[in-house]
């Protein structure tokens, strides 16, 4: 057997090195990305140092620009909510959207991401885009995406007009207890739209519940409907409202 030359022994042991030197700088990114994350959680949370979101904002965003998802995920509910920066919906949708489609997301953050397809900020319309990311949020239970979807199938935004299908959206997120659809559950049950039929009981109901959760206009058309309603039907409406406050979620 004729012996390795000296050139390959040596090309061998260069190979092995610069293959031993990359994955040991893969390591060393790979520890200084969670370096960065610690030092920004620290800032965020005030432990061991003063707090600071300006602080920890930028170094979530060093270790959200190098594609971590976690860091770009709270990065965008930083700009979203103003943390440490100015609030910056388009910055905030950037950076939600990246984590989300790297798989880090929330049923809140979906719906932020639908919210800005929808209105346009941060990216240009696309009301399917809105329809698919509510409709993520919604199923797994958030509220403001579930009334979302309810105005969208009602009036056909991204979707086939279908006013029954926004009604049961309406109704989910009613009875999860957010008042703006409380009052768009009774103004359905007024019109009929949605419904099979006009029910002013029903409609009634769900008004008292969305004013007495502060919505102004359930407030003046609570009032309204009760000039119309008889005095027996008026007490019906009541009691159906009794009924439906236990059903909601705190």
């Amino acid at each position: 057997m004729v012996a390795p030359s000296i050139r390959y022994l040596v090309g061998k042991a260069i190979a092995l090195g610069l293959v031993w030197f990359c994955l040991a700088g893969t390591l060393f990114a790979a520890e200084s990305l969670q370096s960065l994350k610690d030092r920004a959680r620290n800032y965020y949370r005030g432990i061991g140092t003063e707090r600071s979101y300006a602080k920890a904002l930028q170094l979530y965003l060093q270790a959200a620009r190098q594609g971590d998802s976690e860091a770009q995920y709270i990065s965008g509910g930083m700009y979203f909510k103003g943390l440490g920066a100015k609030k910056d919906l388009a910055m905030a949708f950037k950076f939600l959207h990246q984590a989300a489609m790297s798989g880090k997301s929330s049923p809140e953050s979906q719906q932020i991401i639908g919210q800005a397809f929808l209105l346009g900020s941060g990216v240009p319309k696309n009301y399917e885009k809105a329809v698919e990311w509510y409709t993520r949020a919604a199923e797994s239970g958030n509220k403001e995406a579930q009334n979302e979807l309810g105005f969208m199938y009602t009036v056909g935004k991204g979707v086939e007009q279908d006013a029954e299908k926004g009604a049961e959206f309406f109704v989910k997120a009613a009875y999860n207890g957010l008042a703006v659809a409380q009052y768009n559950v009774g103004i359905m049950y007024y019109t009929g739209n949605g419904f099979k039929d006009s029910d002013l009981q029903k409609s009634y109901a769900w008004l008292n519940l969305a004013a007495a959760n502060g919505h102004r206009p359930a407030l003046a058309a609570r009032t309204s409907l009760e000039s119309t309603l008889t005095g027996k039907d008026l007490a019906a409406a009541q009691a159906l409202s009794d009924e439906l406050a236990q059903k909601i979620k705190p």
